[in-house]
C-alpha cells in the first residue's frame, strides 16, 4: 500500500489555485483507493482433524505475512490434531479397559468429540488471527463457522436451508456478523414413537463456536429425553429447529434468532 506521505510535490505555489483544487478533489479518491487495497481477499483451505477447512480473510498482506499466516494455521491445526488423537485414544481405551466386556465406544461419542474439536479449532484459529490484527475473516472447519468483521459486500450472508453454504436461491438468510454458527443433525432415538414430533436438525448462533456447539448439544440431549427442544431453551438462545411431525416438516425459530435474519 502506497503511503501518501511518500509522494512529494514541488509545492502548491507552482501550480496556483487550479492545482490546489485539483489536489483537493483527488485526495478523497486516493484515500478510497488506499482503503480498498486493505480488503484483498486471501483464501486458505485444506484438510485437517478428519475434515476440511476453509478460511477467508480480507486484509492488506504482503507475501511474507501471507506465508506466516499459512504456516501458523498449519501449526495450530497440527496441535489440535495431536490433542484429537490423544482424546480419541483415551475414549477407545476407556471402553475397552474392561476385560470381561471389551466394550467399544459408541459411534455417537466419537462423533460428538469430533464436533467439539471442530468448534474448538474454529475458535482458536479466529482468536489467533485476531491477535495478528486481522479484522475481517470467516473461519470454517467441518461445517462450523465463525466470522469477525465484515467483507467488502457488507455482510456474511448464509443460508439456513444449507447451513454453512453461501445462499444460492431465494431462501431465508442470516447475516452472521461477529458470531458463530453450528448445524447439527439429530440421530433418531432407538425408542422414538413415529406418531410423535421428532427433531431432525438444530442450528444455533452464538458468540463463539464452542458456545454454539454446547447449546446445540443441550438441545439434542433434550430431544433424546423426549422433551421439545424449543421449550427447554434459554430465552437468549438463537436457534432454528427442524421438526418432523405427523403433518410434515416444521421449521421453528426462537425469538432470539429473529435479529439475525435478512430484512
Amino acid at each position: 500500500m502506497i503511503s501518501l506521505a511518500s509522494r512529494r510535490f514541488a509545492g502548491l505555489a507552482h501550480g496556483g489555485p487550479a492545482l490546489f483544487m485539483f489536489l483537493l478533489l483527488m485526495l478523497p479518491m486516493a484515500l478510497l483507493s488506499a482503503c480498498r487495497s486493505q480488503f484483498q481477499e486471501h483464501l486458505y483451505q485444506g484438510t485437517a482433524l478428519g475434515t476440511g477447512y476453509h478460511i477467508t480473510l480480507y486484509a492488506d498482506l504482503d507475501a511474507h505475512e501471507r506465508e506466516r499466516i499459512a504456516v501458523g494455521i498449519q501449526g495450530e491445526l497440527a496441535q489440535l490434531q495431536s490433542q484429537r488423537e490423544a482424546l480419541l485414544g483415551s475414549l477407545a481405551a476407556a471402553f475397552s479397559a474392561n476385560p470381561y466386556t471389551r466394550a467399544v465406544a459408541p459411534v455417537s461419542f466419537g462423533d460428538e468429540l469430533e464436533r467439539l474439536i471442530h468448534a474448538l479449532a474454529v475458535d482458536r484459529l479466529t482468536e489467533w488471527l485476531t491477535e495478528l490484527e486481522v479484522e475481517h475473516m470467516m473461519v470454517e472447519v467441518g461445517g462450523v463457522i465463525r466470522t469477525r468483521g465484515l467483507p467488502p459486500g457488507g455482510g456474511w450472508w448464509l443460508s439456513l436451508e444449507h447451513a454453512g453454504l453461501p445462499e444460492q436461491g431465494k431462501r431465508r438468510r442470516i447475516n452472521l456478523t461477529d458470531a458463530a454458527l453450528v448445524h447439527r443433525l439429530v440421530r433418531p432415538h432407538p425408542v422414538a414413537i413415529p406418531v410423535l414430533p421428532r427433531t431432525l436438525g438444530i442450528t444455533v448462533v452464538a458468540a463463539t463456536a464452542s458456545e454454539a456447539s454446547r447449546q446445540a448439544l443441550l438441545l439434542m440431549a433434550a430431544d433424546q429425553q423426549g422433551t421439545t427442544p424449543s421449550r427447554t431453551m434459554a430465552v437468549d438462545s438463537a436457534a432454528r429447529i427442524v421438526v418432523k411431525t405427523p403433518q410434515g416438516i416444521e421449521i421453528r425459530y426462537t425469538t432470539a434468532m429473529e435479529p439475525w435474519f435478512e430484512t
